[in-house]
């Protein structure tokens, strides 16, 4: 069981988690885009059509891409500012993947009517923004406090492209997770 933990967490050293947010995050996103263009008038059939087959090509994607985070968020340690972002990430990214389930629904019936159904444009620029909000905290895991970083910016090319050669730096303290106070 823990192998196949390993290979939903990555292969290869390389997280599985990232990829996947990439894909749901554009699909979502360019159905979006569809919903906003179509309700303006251009080529308002086929953005309908367009717009649902995006979103519903990022929720076919929800569930593998909770599963990879959600297995990073496991390996976060208890109490920490870590596992508190990452937790808020997690609520957002729900939230956003629920709203966006909830623009499907609303935008099925103008699937079949080749329009675009003013619910579902609001409920998917809503589930858009939760996304960006989301996707900003994400980021902020890895890039502020290096979550699933090796954090290895002395390593030499060929360690750092071949899978198992590179192995991580040591995780950072508590002190190092906590930004300082701003006053």
């Amino acid at each position: 069981m823990n192998s196949v933990i390993d290979l939903l967490r990555g292969w290869n050293g390389k997280p599985s988690h990232p990829p996947l947010t990439d894909a749901s995050i554009g699909a979502y996103t360019v159905g979006v885009a569809m919903l906003v263009a179509g309700k303006l008038g251009l080529e308002e059939h086929q953005m309908a059509h367009g717009a649902l087959l995006a979103i519903s090509g990022g929720l076919a994607l929800a569930a593998p891409t909770a599963i990879t985070g959600l297995l990073d968020w496991l390996q976060l340690e208890k109490g920490t500012t870590r596992k508190t972002v990452a937790t808020i990430h997690l609520l957002t990214m729900v939230s956003a993947t629920l709203v966006f389930a909830g623009t499907w629904l609303a935008q099925r019936p103008g699937y079949n009517h080749s329009r675009i159904e003013t619910l579902g444009l609001v409920l998917g620029l809503a589930a858009e923004a939760l996304l960006a909000i989301g996707g900003y905290i994400g980021g902020t895991l890895v890039f502020a406090y290096g979550v699933r970083v090796v954090g290895r910016p002395d390593a030499r090319i060929a360690d750092a492209l071949i899978p198992g050669r590179l192995k991580p730096a040591p995780p950072p303290t508590q002190t190092q997770t906590n930004p300082p106070e701003v006053t």
